[in-house]
């Protein structure tokens, strides 16, 4: 008789990934009433944006107020996108916290794999 298998774990990157799609996803059916969040029009294909960038900030990553639909050729990091995303944005979750926002944009964060599995979880449902 042999032994039951291990049920083989998702690499954390990969994890990361699926938590990403996921939280993307919800923030799209989130605003999807809302116009681009950049520039204010309608778009033929919308990015899940963020104002703080992933890289830098890994904290603000999954953060609801930091990430906002938004219009894909805006969402392409150019000098003038995020004139507009701040204007937007401080109209939509107000000017404190926005500062917040920016207050934070260098903290990291390591993600735990319980963590990712929450995340998973929370904006699947």
């Amino acid at each position: 008789m042999s032994a039951p298998k291990k049920k083989k774990l998702k690499s954390l990157p990969s994890l990361l990934g699926d938590a990403q799609k996921v939280f993307n996803k919800w923030i799209r059916l989130r605003d999807k009433d809302e116009l681009c969040i950049a520039c204010g029009q309608h778009h033929e294909d919308y990015d899940a944006g963020h104002y703080v960038p992933q890289g830098p900030s890994s904290f603000l990553r999954f953060h609801e107020m930091n990430c906002h639909k938004e219009g894909k050729s805006c969402n392409a990091f150019d000098k003038f996108h995020l004139v507009g995303y701040r204007k937007n944005l401080i109209k939509k979750i107000g000017l404190e916290n926005v500062e917040w926002l920016e207050e934070n944009r260098r903290t990291v964060k390591r993600w735990s794999r319980i963590e990712l599995e929450e995340i998973i979880k929370k904006y699947k449902s």
